[in-house]
């Protein structure tokens, strides 16, 4: 009757930790598994077979997917993945923003919008697509403004280009990022940059994109890949 019961509490503390993974800058380093027992009830002076299965979280976002170069992400198993806009500070001027947009494509076919508005829509806590993908998907997202009555370049992962950074936590923040020197890093993304060891703060199965959608010049003084910031998570 004991063994019963405890196969039965594990389970629970198993459950329990399972469902605190996937939250987006942390991620759960707390083992979890079943424990199995040959039977529930047995003799005194008896002995009964355990048998455990325990599952170890990943501790890198590169355990569970490949990055193809440039910068296009291929699952290593079949992931759940979901999508936050952190910031959208493509702006005209001081006062007045523009509009962006965020796209995503699966395995090379059409761009499909997960975002457009001005950073006064930005809710970066909201997950504004969940998509399953599959094991060997090609994942890759892209972003663009809109200025002048037109839209700029889609800069996007599948392309090399200076325009777009995609990081995984621990990463060295890019020298155009004004994380680096302290001071004019939009308040959006200071969360997720240490300044101090200029390295990048978000979770274990996150990556993060930043975009200068302005800008083609790195020299430029605008030139900060902080125009448009896309958080993706894969659970």
């Amino acid at each position: 009757m004991m063994a019963g019961a405890l196969a039965c509490l594990l389970a629970i503390g198993s459950s329990f930790a399972a469902s605190g993974s996937g939250s987006s800058g942390t991620t759960t380093t707390v083992p979890t598994g079943t424990l199995t027992v040959d039977r529930d009830l047995m003799r005194v002076g008896n002995k009964s077979q355990l048998t455990w299965n325990i599952s170890y979280p990943a501790s890198n976002v590169t355990n569970i997917v490949d990055i193809i170069t440039p910068n296009t992400v291929k699952p290593k198993q079949d992931l759940t993945m979901k999508v936050r806009v952190l910031g959208a500070s493509f702006q005209e001027s001081i006062l007045s923003f523009l509009p962006v947009e965020v796209d995503m494509s699966k395995n090379n076919g059409a761009w499909t919008r997960i975002f457009y508005g001005l950073q006064s829509a930005v809710l970066p806590n909201l997950v504004l697509s969940t998509t399953t993908v599959k094991k060997g998907d090609l994942i890759n997202i892209g972003g663009r403004g809109y200025r002048d009555g037109g839209w700029l370049p889609l800069y996007n992962t599948a392309s090399s280009t200076k325009n777009l950074v995609m990081l995984k936590n621990g990463d060295t923040v890019p020298s155009e990022v004004p994380a680096l020197n302290g001071i004019s890093i939009e308040t959006f993304l200071k969360p997720y940059m240490d300044t101090t060891t200029k390295k990048v703060k978000i979770g274990d199965r996150d990556l993060i994109y930043l975009m200068e959608l302005g800008q083609t010049d790195p020299n430029n003084s605008g030139f900060d890949l902080q125009d448009l910031v896309v958080l993706v998570t894969f659970e």
